[in-house]
């Protein structure tokens, strides 16, 4: 296959740029023009800068000229969006025109190529699955209800949802709306594009007000290492590729789901792997739904929090509520077993663990012989 890719340099972009070419994918990267002070694009993606080509999701057909509106037509078998504001502080004209109008403006680029080309292009736009906001239990793959609780950026993803349902039409591209789960760095290398607000927390332990956690009784972590979320998003884009015409988007949990583990095991699995770090313990305190969705959103109007320690709190919706991911429709897509990330991994990714040293042959040769 060969996508056209947004979002490349991002959490979840650089994961799958890194991982196409294992799977025999090619990457073609739309970046944004460089800004003054800014990396250049060919010095921190060397491997790609001669595919890439340039524009801006934020405009109509992400700002691409004719001429490469007609290469891209001969020759992409997907698009892939994976660009994004992820700032939960961020003002709501920009969550806006990048994770909304972004959402439509590639739905527009993809029927556009389909046009020119009278070949089938798929559209994947990356939402997340904080999208469904304070809903508990299992969380179906499909269309979700408005919710108050959810924050501007998780609402934008949700408007970005429901634009790309109502512009999907008889003989439009079909669409594959991934919802991806939090993430963490590489499973192999730790390595990370940025910390969310789970790190945020992590990094936070010793400093949490009374030594307690509040989350509901059955809550769960649903977390993936972003080098297995890339490749289950790499699945699921050829997956909808090889089958046949949809009627309407498709929606998937690219998570963990009903493998995610328990916020109370997970801290259970770091304290052994790790006791020293751990010297302070804190409490997981039973608290309901509303509390957890209440503190995460409004703390700051009874304690006098900095910016990052809002977006930490804002951490609380990632393991304090009982719900689970469905991936039925996941799983139709996928060749071969869904994500199942250990808890230890887990542990050892968001606290920053290292992993055990091999064991080291002594150096006296007369003591070999005790060596299985």
């Amino acid at each position: 296959m060969k996508l056209l890719l947004t979002g490349v340099t991002g959490q979840l972009g650089t994961a799958v740029a890194g991982l196409a070419p294992q799977r025999g994918v090619r990457v073609v990267p739309l970046v944004r023009p460089a800004r003054p002070g800014q990396v250049p694009f060919e010095r921190a993606f060397p491997s790609l800068a001669a595919d890439r080509v340039t524009g801006d999701v934020r405009r109509p057909l992400w700002g691409l000229e004719d001429a490469v509106l007609d290469e891209l037509a001969d020759s992409v078998d997907a698009v892939v969006n994976l660009a994004g504001d992820t700032n939960w502080a961020g003002s709501g004209r920009d969550l806006y025109a990048v994770n909304v109008l972004g959402a439509r403006n590639g739905h527009d680029l993809t029927r556009e190529l389909q046009r020119r080309s009278g070949r089938r292009i798929v559209y994947a736009y990356a939402s997340s699955i904080f999208v469904a906001g304070g809903t508990l239990g299992r969380i179906a793959e499909a269309p979700l209800a408005p919710d108050r609780h959810r924050t501007a950026y998780e609402h934008s993803k949700w408007l970005a949802e429901r634009e790309l349902e109502r512009r999907h039409t008889p003989g439009e591209p079909d669409v594959l709306i991934a919802r991806i789960a939090a993430l963490l760095g590489d499973s192999a290398t730790g390595a990370t594009r940025r910390r969310n607000s789970l790190y945020l927390l992590a990094e936070r332990w010793d400093e949490l007000p009374g030594r307690v956690l509040p989350a509901m009784r059955g809550a769960k972590v649903d977390v993936l290492p972003r080098d297995v979320a890339a490749g289950t998003l790499l699945d699921a884009v050829a997956g909808l590729h090889r089958g046949g015409p949809r009627p309407e988007p498709v929606f998937a949990h690219v998570s963990a789901g009903e493998r995610a583990p328990g916020i109370r095991g997970l801290l259970e699995v770091a304290r052994a792997l790790s006791p020293v770090t751990f010297g302070k313990w804190l409490r997981v305190v039973p608290a309901s739904a509303e509390q957890v969705l209440w503190l995460s959103a409004h703390a700051e109007r009874v304690l006098p929090l900095s910016q990052a320690w809002r977006n930490s709190l804002t951490g609380l919706r990632y393991i304090g509520l009982d719900r689970v991911m469905e991936r039925g429709r996941l799983a139709e897509l996928v060749d071969g077993p869904l994500p199942e990330p250990s808890t230890e991994k887990l542990a050892r990714l968001l606290f920053d663990i290292p992993e055990p040293p091999r064991p080291l042959a002594p150096a006296d040769s007369g003591l070999s012989r005790f060596l299985a």
